[in-house]
């Protein structure tokens, strides 16, 4: 198997609505991109905090969450890494569908969601420490016909020596070791990457001829790699995306202030670092199955971290950074904390625009909360669900699938630990 069999088999990520969340797989976050409708202004109406149907979930912010430990550091140097990977709209603007696989990689073992043959063995062979992967293409309908898509992946290794060894024996791999039954790799170079390990893949699909690069680069103590695939006739732009992807990738890599290993920083244990970055997240509603976490939610994300999850990544990105809200809660609810008020007003006008203009309608706001914006759309997965509510500088979202009640209950608990968020916070 190689990367264009995984997107044979895994296909488009078929949930429904604007975040990636409910589809029952561990490479699901729940990052939305927009939700809602209605008259976002807080002085629209009077809230009613007796009136509120909260059901079970907490009213006030969690404790602190304090320092990473040694069981959860994985969880959160890859979350972390996520604003330092490249998001594939970033290379190619009309790459804006999410696919699998998008998730953090916390073992070796996940590498076999993104590449087979010796892969993972290699990852662990040299002691592989994280690595986070986003994946998106041009189009929404199945995979075999044809559009363009790429996957970008940054893997982190112990020392540069490490890193280089496991780009040249994975792309052995790949053009050495016919795993699947498809073939071999076609070894070639892309004349502006020297140091890039690149092979290529022709075969046919329903639809077309299609073509694919795997390409390996050995960046510091990281492993860069990109994958393309576009038409046959397209083949060009394969060897484009991946230079493209590369210069982004190297310098924002570059820029990642990783946790010093043990070897790093003398046989010293470093302090590890805050949970909750910039003290977002203790103002989300947890999940209440702490056993079915994958490692993607509980998170602190920056706006590119919150894109790769989009179903709508270029507005993701852009609204938060015009908002300023550099790092945003994701656990049961989403919350968004902007620089200041307009901003967190912009956020809910952005992302309700967005999600209109896919067909969804506004739907009531809970009882006793005549300023949260709702939003539904039908689909054949049921009905989708969202509410925002905005209080000072914060957004709070809260969705799901065929339960409005439930939905109205975690938007009214979500507005209630709101009133109570430092507006002076970081």
């Amino acid at each position: 198997m190689r990367t264009r069999t995984w997107l044979r088999r895994a296909g488009a990520i078929a949930c429904a609505g604007a975040v990636l969340a409910g589809c029952g797989t561990d490479t699901t976050d729940g990052l939305a991109v927009a939700k809602s409708g209605g008259d976002a202004s807080p002085e629209s109406s009077a809230v009613d905090p007796a009136a509120l149907d909260t059901g079970s979930y907490p009213t006030s912010p969690a404790p602190e969450f304090g320092r990473a430990t040694k069981d959860n550091i994985l969880d959160v140097e890859t979350q972390r890494l996520a604003e330092f990977v490249v998001v594939p709209f970033e290379v190619d603007p009309n790459l804006v569908t999410v696919k699998m696989p998008t998730m953090v990689i916390r073992s070796h073992e996940n590498l076999n969601a993104v590449l087979s043959g010796n892969a993972a063995d290699v990852a662990e062979t040299h002691g592989m420490l994280y690595g986070y992967v986003s994946t998106a293409a041009t189009s929404t309908t199945a995979v075999t016909d044809p559009s363009r898509s790429l996957v970008q992946m940054v893997l982190r290794f112990e020392t540069s020596d490490d890193a280089a060894a496991a780009a040249q024996e994975m792309h052995a791999g790949l053009t050495t070791v016919d795993s699947d039954g498809t073939g071999v790799e076609t070894p070639e170079t892309i004349g502006i990457l020297p140091n890039t390990l690149v092979s290529t893949s022709e075969y046919t699909y329903s639809a077309g001829p299609e073509v694919s690069v795997n390409a390996f680069t050995a960046h510091n103590n990281y492993l860069l790699y990109t994958w393309a695939k576009a038409p046959a006739d397209e083949k060009e732009w394969t060897a484009q995306a991946v230079a493209r992807a590369l210069d982004l990738q190297g310098p924002l890599i570059d820029q990642f202030p990783a946790q010093p290993t043990l070897a790093q920083n003398g046989g010293e244990p470093a302090e590890l670092p805050m949970i909750d970055q910039d003290k977002i997240l203790l103002y989300a509603i947890p999940e209440e199955d702490e056993q079915a976490d994958s490692g993607n939610d509980m998170a602190s994300y920056g706006p590119r971290g919150m894109s790769h999850r989009s179903t709508n990544p270029p507005v993701t990105y852009r609204v938060l950074t015009e908002a300023g809200s550099d790092h945003n809660a994701v656990y049961k609810t989403n919350v968004y904390r902007a620089s200041d008020d307009a901003g967190a007003q912009m956020i809910v006008e952005e992302f309700r625009n967005d999600l209109t203009s896919q067909g969804y309608v506004e739907a009531p706001s809970p009882q006793g909360l005549p300023d949260a914006v709702c939003l539904s759309k039908d689909t054949t997965d049921g009905t989708t669900d969202y509410c925002l509510v905005v209080n000072g500088r914060y957004v709070g979202e809260a969705y799901g699938t065929d339960d409005k009640k439930d939905v109205d209950q975690q938007i009214s608990a979500q507005y209630l630990i709101l009133e109570q968020a430092d507006q002076n916070a970081a």
